[in-house]
């Protein structure tokens, strides 16, 4: 059974001190979040581990990704089952491999939802006047996923 999937940034917690710390979290299905609601991280780092990740996912069958959080655990893996679907695992305890739940969502829905979340933090990062590396980064990363063919 067919999923939806979103990436979540509430541009309104982020904060810039050496990094952007901000909360983001996937949702699945409307009202699942995961890790949970109000998960507080590096949003701009981690986005831009996982564009490269979703990048790997699309060129890549039977291979799995990891949609890492900053500590390593919680993460999400992903693993491409068609050229349309990918297969998401959420799991709390790396170590344990013990599977919170799966999710099978539309591929391109994962490519949009993540580039909305990219371009939302991009644009706050803007508004604010913040420069960085890792902001860079995901801005040269965010253009290329954008012309990233999903086949």
């Amino acid at each position: 059974m067919e999923q939806t999937i979103s990436i979540e940034v509430e541009v309104d917690s982020l904060e810039y001190n050496i990094n952007i710390i901000g909360n983001i979290s996937f949702l699945v299905d409307y009202h699942h979040y995961f890790p949970d609601e109000g998960w507080s991280d590096f949003v701009v780092i981690i986005l831009s581990w996982w564009i490269k990740s979703l990048k790997g996912l699309v060129s890549s069958m039977g291979q799995t990704f990891k949609f890492d959080f900053m500590d390593g655990t919680p993460v999400v893996l992903g693993e491409k089952l068609d050229p349309n679907h990918v297969e998401l695992s959420f799991e709390y305890d790396n170590e344990k491999r013990e599977i919170e739940f799966k999710a099978i969502c539309k591929l391109e829905e994962l490519k949009n939802s993540l580039l909305t979340a990219a371009k939302k933090v991009l644009r706050a990062v803007e508004r604010n006047n913040w420069s960085s590396e890792e902001i860079n980064e995901l801005s040269d990363l965010t253009l290329s996923l954008e012309r990233y063919p999903l086949h």
